[in-house]
C-alpha cells in the first residue's frame, strides 16, 4: 500500500511548529523567561517522588526497623533477665558463705580474682513437670549445667536465690535433680539449739518435708515458727543452711511426733539455679 506524501499545507504547518519551538528555545536561552516553569516542574517531581516514597517505602523500612528493634529488645531483656537471676543466686551463695564452706577457706575457696571457681556452677532448669510436682510422690527436676569442665557433679547440692531445693543425681549433659519434697529423699535437719536432730522425709506435696521423732528421746521443746536448719550429717548439704520453719505438729502417740516443715525455697520460682560438691 502506497503511502500517502504530505500536502503543501502540511509541510508549511509542520515547519511552523518548528519555527515556533526554535523561537521558544531562542527565547528561553536569551532570556531564561520558562525557568520558573522548570523550577516548578523539578519541584512537583521532587514532591511527587518524595510523597511516592513516604506512601510506599517509608511504612515498610519502618515496620522492619521496628521489629528489628522489638527482637533486639526481647533478646537484651532475655540476657538482663538472666544476668539477675544469675546475680541472684550467686549473691544467695554469698550471704551463706560462712556455713556452706566452714570447712574449707571461706570465699578464697569459690572466688578467686572474682570469678567463681569451678566448685560452683550455675545451671537452668530444662524441665519439671508441675502437675506431677503438686500432686504426686515422685519429685524430680532436670538441669542443664553451665561448665566447660567435665566434671562429676552427681551428689553436688542445687538452690536457687531463696535456699536449697535437692541433689543431683545422676546425667551427663542433663542432669536429673531429686528434690527435698520427695518421698524416697531424706534431709538431715537439726535446730539452732543443736539439741535436736531429724532426718525428714520428703512429704510429696511440693513444699512440706515431714520430721517424726521420739520426743521420749529429744526433748526440745517444739513451736510453730520454729526454724530448721541443714544439719550437715549426710554429706551432701552443709551444716547451717535455713531450711524451713514449722507450720504444723501431729502429736500420734507417746512415741511419736510428726513435724511438718515449710520449706524455705520453691523449686519452680526460678529458671537459673546454682550448683555445688563440697
Amino acid at each position: 500500500m502506497a503511502r500517502n506524501s504530505p500536502n503543501p499545507g502540511q509541510k508549511i504547518l509542520y515547519f511552523l511548529l518548528i519555527s515556533i519551538s526554535i523561537s521558544i528555545l531562542y527565547v528561553d536561552i536569551k532570556t531564561d523567561t520558562f525557568s520558573g516553569i522548570k523550577n516548578n516542574f523539578k519541584s512537583v517531581k521532587i514532591s511527587s517522588k518524595y510523597l511516592l516514597k513516604s506512601i510506599t517505602v517509608d511504612p515498610v523500612t519502618s515496620l522492619i526497623g521496628l521489629l528489628n528493634f522489638r527482637n533486639d529488645l526481647i533478646t537484651e531483656n532475655k540476657k538482663l533477665k538472666k544476668e539477675l537471676d544469675q546475680s541472684r543466686v550467686e549473691n544467695y551463695l554469698i550471704l551463706n558463705e560462712k556455713d556452706i564452706f566452714k570447712t574449707k577457706d571461706g570465699l578464697d575457696f569459690f572466688l578467686k580474682n572474682n570469678n567463681l571457681d569451678n566448685n560452683f556452677q550455675i545451671a537452668k532448669l530444662k524441665e519439671i513437670n508441675p502437675n506431677v510436682f503438686k500432686c504426686c510422690d515422685r519429685h524430680r527436676m532436670f538441669i542443664e549445667i553451665f561448665s566447660d569442665e567435665k566434671g562429676i557433679f552427681s551428689e553436688s547440692f542445687v538452690f536457687n536465690n531463696s535456699g536449697i531445693i535437692g541433689q543431683v543425681i545422676e546425667g551427663k549433659k542433663i542432669h536429673e535433680v531429686i528434690l527435698l519434697t520427695d518421698i524416697s529423699h531424706s534431709t538431715p535437719v537439726k535446730t539452732k539449739s543443736n539439741n535436736f536432730f531429724c532426718n525428714a522425709q520428703g512429704s510429696g506435696k511440693s513444699d512440706y518435708i515431714i520430721c517424726n521423732y521420739n520426743p521420749l528421746v529429744w526433748d526440745e521443746k517444739m513451736f510453730i515458727g520454729k526454724i530448721f536448719y541443714t544439719s550437715g550429717l549426710g554429706g551432701i548439704y552443709p551444716s547451717g543452711i535455713k531450711i524451713g520453719t514449722l507450720d504444723k505438729i501431729n502429736e500420734g502417740d507417746v512415741n511419736n511426733i510428726e513435724l511438718e516443715i515449710r520449706l524455705t525455697a520453691n523449686p519452680i520460682s526460678d529458671d537459673l539455679l546454682g550448683v555445688i560438691s563440697l
